[in-house]
């Protein structure tokens, strides 16, 4: 396909039949999500070990295309999918379709690991933007495969990444914390030698311990065996073939994002209930709570009035 590259010569995955369900067998399938500019590529670098994605710094993305490497650890084979912005609130042009379909053509039969890459100390309304739009991509169940990276780890110093985490004043950063599993982990990606081979340990704990949860399962849907069945039949990014399963990437995408929004407008309707169940069973207090309100506002008057 156009613009899809692998790196190295051993990139063939085994099908979904075909993986083990034990952690730690067979290929480790990571996917980098985040928004422009939070150093997806570079960490790919890191975890390979290898330039294997061009990477410099700057707020314009780098990475035009999906584009995927292979490397070792421990002597298990890794997958890092790297990706173009597909995960900003203004990707919906059919490049970026085409960059979805690649995505999931290149970690087909499903990614092990969401890999979400944000900048320490800047989880911005553009990150909460990325999480919404991964779930629009890969469907609502995504976080339960996600892993949170930080970069700029450098920056805690002597600091636990533990305290900031717990720390942080931000609340969507804690409450996406919180829906991730407590699964997050940091990285210099400058690091090199034993600092790159420890932090790179460290994210390996996190995501044998989430494929233990998973019991080895990746994050797999219909898209998915959809882009499979493409694979087996060749490919071809000019053939009907492709043209159909690019018109299954957009229709699965809007689906989601009708499933996100209907989800959401369900949770306000259930937390508009409870309080209107509330006020039913505490109508007494209600009642006098208003009364007490309009008191304390008749003394405010009376004071200000004899001022």
């Amino acid at each position: 396909m156009e613009g899809l590259q692998k790196g190295g010569e051993d990139t063939c995955i085994k099908g979904g039949g075909e993986e083990s369900l034990n952690p730690g067998s067979f290929w480790l399938r990571i996917v980098l999500a985040g928004k422009t500019g939070c150093g997806k590529s570079a960490t790919g670098n890191s975890i390979l070990g290898q330039p294997a994605f061009e990477s410099r710094l700057g707020a314009q993305s780098v990475t035009r295309k999906c584009q995927a490497a292979t490397g070792t650890w421990n002597g298990r084979s890794i997958l890092v999918v790297d990706t173009p912005p597909i995960f900003e609130a203004r990707a919906q042009d059919q490049e970026v379709y085409e960059n979805i379909g690649d995505c999931y053509l290149l970690s087909a039969p499903g990614p092990h690991v969401l890999l979400l890459v944000t900048q320490l100390g800047r989880f911005t309304e553009q990150d909460v933007v990325a999480v919404t739009r991964v779930k629009e991509v890969f469907g609502a169940r995504a976080l339960r495969h996600m892993v949170i990276l930080f970069t700029h780890k450098e920056d805690l110093a002597d600091g636990s990444l533990h305290d900031y985490v717990a720390n942080t004043d931000n609340l969507r950063l804690r409450g996406l914390v919180r829906e991730c599993g407590q699964r997050y982990c940091a990285f210099n990606n400058r690091a090199s030698g034993d600092e790159r081979g420890e932090q790179l340990a460290g994210l390996m704990a996190v995501v044998e311990g989430l494929e233990r949860e998973h019991q080895g399962a990746y994050l797999s849907n219909d898209l998915f065996f959809d882009a499979q069945r493409l694979q087996q039949g060749g490919g071809d990014p000019h053939g009907e073939g492709h043209v159909r399963y690019l018109a299954k990437v957009r229709s699965h995408v809007a689906k989601q994002k009708q499933d996100l929004q209907e989800a959401q407008r369900n949770r306000a309707f259930k937390a508009l209930l409870r309080v209107k169940n509330w006020i039913v069973v505490h109508d007494e207090l209600c009642v006098c709570l208003v009364w007490c309100s309009l008191l304390f506002l008749l003394i405010l008057l009376i004071i200000w009035y004899h001022l």
